[in-house]
């Protein structure tokens, strides 16, 4: 009888402890995006200096982030936060709104002290083999704006606007339309903040890209004079440069 009772109390301890390691909790993360000009807030239809001849505005700039993962501390295996979202700064018509950002909010992130973010830049090579066709609207790869049929992908980051390049203030000499897509674009952003999530809490990381460093070449920048949009085989080039590029332009916030 008491051999009996040992084991129900050892069976019964075991199961509280299982119980506890089962009780997780959970905070919000937020992942803040802030697009930058050479350190002027982005603000489309603003005019900002392109490089010694040529002025620039800019009329859309947006793109996908996918496989974002968190690593907390003294583990070895990441926690996938998101499988695909969506950045747009499209509407940033002020600075104001430049400062606050574009904020994505993931709930229910267990809690503990993290030291790892990786962030895709694109639509990975199995999401990009479906079309909008296969999600509803209101899903991030619903949009039939961002999916390149003759390319049989997605457009992974959108940048438009228009140049003056007489200086006359008139910006009607040349349009940008650089898309970036195909698998050869996508890139990964690996950086190493240290922050928590606490039970019932909100923490929020910034991350900052400059926009102008997306077209850096050599000493300068890209002839988009030339070279004014991506929407060729031919132009494959230029979109891998581009990403390489916007792979160093984004960073976590100092």
């Amino acid at each position: 009888m008491l051999r009996i009772s040992g084991l129900l109390a050892l069976l019964l301890l075991l199961v509280s402890v299982s119980c506890q390691k089962d009780k997780k909790e959970y905070g919000t993360l937020e992942l803040q995006f802030k697009s930058y000009y050479d350190g002027q807030p982005l603000v489309m239809l603003q005019e900002y200096t392109y490089n010694d001849t040529l002025d620039v505005l800019f009329q859309r700039f947006n793109f996908y982030i996918s496989n974002v993962e968190i690593q907390e501390e003294g583990q070895t295996s990441p926690y996938q936060l998101l499988d695909i979202d969506f950045v747009d700064f499209d509407a940033v018509d002020n600075v104001a709104s430049a400062e606050e950002g574009y904020v994505i909010q993931v709930d229910n992130v267990p809690t503990g002290a993290y030291n790892r973010l990786n962030i895709g830049l694109g639509v990975p090579a199995d999401l990009n083999a479906t079309k909008e066709s296969d999600y509803p609207d209101t899903h991030p790869l619903g949009k039939e704006s961002h999916y390149w049929t003759a390319w049989e992908s997605y457009i992974f980051t959108m940048i438009a606007g228009k140049v003056d390049s007489n200086s006359d203030g008139v910006f009607d000499d040349s349009s940008i339309a650089y898309h970036l897509g195909s698998d050869a674009v996508y890139r990964t952003v690996n950086t190493a903040p240290s922050f928590e999530i606490k039970k019932g809490e909100t923490t929020r990381i910034t991350l900052e890209v400059n926009l102008h460093q997306i077209f850096k070449e050599g000493d300068g920048y890209m002839d988009i004079i030339a070279i004014p949009a991506t929407h060729t085989i031919a132009n494959l080039p230029q979109a891998i440069k581009a990403s390489d590029n916007f792979q160093q332009a984004l960073k976590v916030a100092q």
